[in-house]
């Protein structure tokens, strides 16, 4: 029985802080203006308790995954921090956008594209 659980938890372990994808952003708009280019970039981590990090330079934000049951279509990571709401939205061969909702209400929006789904 201890080896059966143990087999089943290799998965997960080696899952947790594995590499999902590097994200690079070239453009950037903020509500209400002129969108502007942007050298804006990040790291999404697989997490065993959140389901995915997103490690930016000024926090890390965790949170789901959703791929409606195709892993091999467009996926939707959503996660939330105290003072706002991040969802990011990247397509199979790589396209993405990520928008952060802040409390006032405010947005910002990226796009560009992210390598190394895995």
């Amino acid at each position: 029985m201890r080896f059966l659980i143990a087999f089943l938890m290799l998965p997960t372990l080696a899952w947790a802080g594995d590499e999902f994808a590097t994200c690079h952003f070239s453009t950037e708009c903020f509500e209400g203006e002129t969108c502007a280019d942007t050298d804006y970039s990040f790291v999404v981590n697989h997490d065993d308790q959140t389901g995915f990090v997103i490690q930016t330079d000024a926090e890390n934000i965790g949170g789901l995954v959703f791929d409606n049951r195709f892993p091999d279509e467009t996926s939707t990571l959503i996660g939330a921090t105290e003072t706002a709401y991040h969802m990011l939205t990247i397509a199979p061969e790589g396209a993405a956008r990520y928008s952060v909702q802040m409390q006032g209400p405010m947005v910002v929006s990226y796009m560009g594209q992210c390598e190394g789904m895995n």
